[in-house]
């Protein structure tokens, strides 16, 4: 189980993952001139992707989804018009997708039916989760000792607070349809990783009112607080390929 996050932030959103040679990309918040250019640096093209999925409708995670034939693309029900039916999945299904597990679950963003994504296979698991406002205790209950996590962690509450962006959307950000926080986050992954977790990504940063250092010390400083050990943190980024996990090629 390998993932390579291409794009991640307000510009434009993508994460390509391979799990026993098939391959799934989650939204294309991307130009496909990016999107085939990033692939190839990493040794895959368009046809290695054999499922796409779309987290929302939000232009900077669908901008280009659809270069895919529909048949292709997946996502929650009320997201994107004239799928097959069998395309729109339901929150909390286990859905068999060339052998890998994978199992949407609801999150709370302005949008109807946003999804974050858990994949399993082969003992390891990954956990794709941005664009939420906060995490339920259902979701909770299936984070627990992933092997791999991306998680937003969009920004720092006082930086957001000393933008120059006008209070109603400052609100927007920071409350339940919104987008994680730091400290949140962190505090999220503290209660939910265990001896199986190897790496937590943080992702969709927002450009204005976070930083990586404030995303990592936040995280660092939480899990120090809660007695962990676990020092495996990177941030995804707006420009340049984050990957993980074991390569399988």
């Amino acid at each position: 189980m390998e993932y390579h996050i291409l794009a991640s932030g307000s510009k434009g959103n993508s994460t390509f993952i391979y799990v026993n040679g098939v391959g799934f990309l989650i939204d294309c918040g991307i130009t496909r001139k990016q999107l085939l250019y990033k692939l190839g640096t990493i040794g895959f093209e368009e046809g290695d992707i054999d499922f796409v999925f779309l987290t929302h409708e939000h232009y900077d995670h669908s901008k280009n989804i659809r270069i895919f034939s529909q048949s292709k693309i997946y996502t929650g029900v009320g997201t994107m018009a004239d799928l097959p039916c069998d395309n729109y999945l339901q929150p909390y299904l286990d859905y068999d997708f060339g052998g890998v597990s994978v199992t949407p679950l609801a999150i709370s963003h302005d949008v109807k039916n946003p999804l974050a994504f858990i994949f399993k296979y082969g003992g390891k698991s990954l956990l794709y989760m941005t664009d939420t406002g906060y995490v339920s205790q259902k979701n909770q209950s299936y984070l627990h000792n992933l092997t791999y996590y991306i998680i937003e962690s969009n920004h720092d509450v006082e930086t957001l607070m000393q933008t120059k962006r006008p209070l109603f959307l400052k609100r927007r950000i920071y409350e339940d349809l919104g987008h994680l926080n730091n400290e949140y986050s962190a505090n999220l992954m503290a209660q939910v990783v265990g001896d199986n977790t190897r790496e937590i990504v943080l992702a969709h940063l927002s450009h204005e009112a976070n930083t990586e250092d404030l995303a990592l010390c936040a995280f660092k400083d939480t899990f120090a607080r809660y007695g962990l050990s676990f020092t495996n943190f990177k941030c995804a980024s707006q420009i340049d390929i984050v990957s993980g996990g074991e390569n399988e090629r």
